[in-house]
């Protein structure tokens, strides 16, 4: 995607659907940390602009640096949590597990965009290209955000609404 950012829409909403089992800093840092040698292709003109970090296998890659990044985080993470009212399961699992679901949701997305991406490396190709228009993608991407900031939105308000009671 020419932008990053459009990856949080669907790792917001998968984080706050599943905020039990998913961690929502992991899916969030890991559905944009992909990107990082693509951000760097696309300011020095490396190709392919979708490289090594956009298979299944470097992405899994990836996501075992954000697990250790956000584990060794937790306590500080659980504070920014904790202010923007979010109760968060920060243990290895729903880490680790949110983690493997951003950078593998942002890879997919992806594949259905750019063909040069080689998704199932080292096997060539990439059989998800084309199969869905950029617009639906984008679609997508904006209409995940929507879900996830309503979801957000209601729980912070059950919760005001319970501390005026």
């Amino acid at each position: 995607m020419p932008f990053t950012p459009f990856h949080l829409g669907p790792g917001f909403a998968l984080g706050m659907i599943f905020k039990r089992w998913i961690n929502l800093p992991a899916i969030l840092i890991a559905s944009i940390f992909v990107d990082i040698r693509a951000t760097y292709c696309f300011f020095t003109g490396c190709t392919p602009l979708h490289g090594p970090l956009h298979t299944l296998l470097g992405a899994t890659l990836v996501s075992l640096l954000v697990i250790a990044g956000v584990y060794a985080l937790r306590s500080q993470l659980k504070r920014v949590s904790s202010f923007l009212k979010i109760e968060q399961d920060y243990s290895l699992q729903s880490i680790s597990v949110g983690a493997l679901v951003g950078v593998w949701v942002h890879i997919a997305l992806d594949a259905f965009l750019y063909s040069e991406l080689a998704l199932f490396w080292p096997f060539p190709g990439n059989p998800l290209a084309g199969m869905v228009g950029s617009g639906a993608v984008y679609g997508f991407c904006v209409f995940g955000f929507v879900v996830g900031g309503v979801i957000y939105a209601y729980g912070v308000y059950k919760k005001v609404k319970l501390w005026k009671k």
